[in-house]
């Protein structure tokens, strides 16, 4: 039976990373922003800059040997959570918040923000139920679609 682990990412983690985030972008962000603003995460070497800046923050969420999931805070920012379609609702996107919250809480932070594309109604739903509270709308220029900044309000344990 597989086993699903949680760690923290490694370099040699990078091409895994980028192979999960490649094969899902469209799937995942492709009814919310335009072919043309996906284009260099997709086809570009965008994708594999940012990862190289983040990696040494990431968790990512293994089963076997293929990294299912990641996330990463920046600060007080849960700056991204990941988790492939064909894992959904299995309560890795949950685990991986958790661990984040409580990074960010431990880091002397009592709140934490994080943003979603507005029109990504799954991940809103899902930080809502988590506790996330609605801040603001906010345009993202680069990627030409609003976004909900939200917030919570980290309770100590």
């Amino acid at each position: 039976m597989s086993k699903l682990e949680f760690c923290e990412a490694s370099q040699e983690d990078i091409p895994k990373i980028v192979k999960l985030l490649k094969e899902t972008i469209l799937e995942v962000y492709g009814q919310i922003l335009p072919r043309d603003r996906l284009e260099p995460w997709i086809e570009g070497d965008r994708l594999e800059s940012d990862v190289n800046q983040i990696w040494q923050k990431m968790i990512v969420a293994q089963l076997d040997d293929e990294i299912v999931a990641l996330a990463a805070s920046l600060e007080d920012k849960v700056a991204i959570i990941w988790v492939h379609p064909a894992h959904h609702r299995n309560g890795i996107g949950s685990a991986l918040l958790d661990i984040v919250e409580a990074e960010i809480r431990n880091s002397g932070y009592e709140k934490a923000t994080l943003d979603c594309f507005s029109d990504n109604h799954k991940a809103l739903c899902f930080y809502q139920a988590k506790g996330w509270k609605i801040l603001s709308p906010e345009m993202d220029e680069y990627a030409g679609a609003m976004k909900t900044i939200m917030t919570k309000t980290l309770n100590a344990n």
